[in-house]
């Protein structure tokens, strides 16, 4: 037996308690009792009521006997007549100068008012987790740092300037700003600090823009996860061909492969993987899928195009599916960075440009998680997947019509309204 079988396991029995009323309804209707509230008493009357409610609800004579009767100070409220039942102040001192100033209390005396154990907290002590303002039953006492006398002082100045902010030469002027400290980061790698880690240092800056001429698309994280990765396929690949294994056709085929799903009435999901053979429609196909030349619309509508090249994509397999959406459509970005190159001339175009050096992004809507498919105990799974599943897809990759190119453009235009005109 193992030493953890020895150690005493705490086990909570939770159990939803239910409890029998046998008791019979109340013979009677309820009754409204009359409160007397028009009808005004005297302050000294209710002041009675008011100290015997309080003698028959606490026991304030063993109070009034232990004080100190040596210090020549009288704290029995209730002996000095017409505090309670006349509001008179005097009974118990002078709360007032000779000149009716109010009498400020000494220091030392407003250090006797404090609570004697808010000084004794220690910092490691578990706040209570329910509370969202836990300062109302503990006053901690955390050091000052620099850093929140800055932040306090920066919010002291937004403070003070809320009537300028929502001027809108303010707001101009604040979004220039943010340019100009940016322009010296990217000339200045000094003033870019790690936020954690003080010891790493920036080698390079990148302007971070959003890729408008793609956000009619939609970008999704595809994961290969335990026993569906496939590095060990490629592994396997490599060392079966050898000397004749080219990587860069391998990471091509990965690239232009193609997923259709497959999802039953119940919820059941899947996807079905197919790839191109041939190492020649695959370096054609993803050559034209990253070319950066400009959409070239064609008027072609519901009509077959039979001038295009049709792409064989065999069947590969079949993976068990898992989709999420992201509710932030900016949680995670894809980016691609753009290195600054000498002038290049476009074939189509035939003019020259200048590539700047960017980043773009875009926003991926969701991800989606795939293991490896292993047959089902049920044979009417295992049978409708099989129907659903194809053996091969004839592809075909054209110019996009006037009509797709005018949807395209009314999705970028919403990102980029200058370049990108929706009608």
């Amino acid at each position: 037996m193992s030493s953890r079988s020895n150690k005493p396991v705490r086990q909570d029995y939770i159990a939803k308690i239910r409890y029998t009323n046998n008791l019979p309804p109340p013979p009677l209707n309820p009754k409204y009792i009359e409160y007397n509230t028009t009808n005004p008493i005297s302050s000294k009357i209710e002041g009675e009521q008011l100290l015997s409610s309080l003698f028959r609800k606490e026991n304030f004579q063993n109070l009034i006997e232990r004080i100190d009767e040596n210090l020549g100070l009288e704290l029995n409220l209730i002996n000095n007549h017409g505090f309670l039942d006349q509001d008179k102040l005097e009974v118990i001192g002078q709360l007032t100068n000779d000149d009716n100033s109010p009498i400020n209390l000494h220091p030392k005396d407003r250090v006797l008012l404090r609570d004697a154990g808010i000084g004794k907290l220690k910092k490691s002590e578990p706040g209570v987790s329910f509370l969202r303002r836990t300062e109302y039953i503990s006053e901690r006492s955390v050091p000052k740092s620099s850093t929140n006398i800055e932040e306090n002082k920066v919010n002291e100045k937004l403070k003070n300037n809320e009537e300028d902010q929502l001027d809108s030469e303010h707001q101009l002027k604040a979004v220039e700003n943010t340019f100009t400290e940016a322009e010296k980061s990217m000339n200045d790698l000094t003033t870019i600090k790690h936020p954690k880690n003080k010891k790493l240092k920036a080698i390079s800056t990148w302007p971070l823009l959003p890729d408008t001429s793609m956000m009619d698309n939609k970008l999704i994280n595809m994961k290969f996860l335990g026993s569906a990765s496939i590095k060990r396929e490629q592994d396997v690949l490599k060392r079966k061909e050898g000397s004749k294994y080219d990587s860069l056709i391998q990471k091509q085929k990965q690239e232009t492969s193609i997923f259709y799903p497959i999802k039953s009435e119940d919820g059941g999901e899947w996807i079905s993987m197919f790839e191109l053979s041939s190492p020649e429609q695959i370096s054609k196909l993803y050559s034209n899928l990253n070319s950066i030349e400009p959409e070239n619309p064609i008027n072609l509508l519901d009509m077959e195009d039979e001038t295009q090249q049709i792409y064989d994509f065999k069947y590969t397999k079949n993976y068990d599916m898992i989709y999420q959406t992201y509710n932030n459509p900016y949680g995670e970005l894809a980016i691609n960075f753009v290195p600054e190159e000498e002038e290049s001339e476009i074939e189509s175009s035939k003019s020259k440009f200048k590539k700047r050096k960017v980043a773009h992004y875009l926003p991926i809507n969701g991800k989606i998680e795939l293991r490896k498919h292993r047959a089902s105990t049920n044979s009417e799974i295992n049978k409708f997947i099989k129907e659903r599943t194809f053996d091969e897809i004839k592809f075909k990759l054209r110019e996009p019509t006037t009509n797709e190119l005018n949807l395209m453009d009314k999705a970028r235009s919403e990102f980029d309204p200058m370049e990108y005109d929706s009608e």
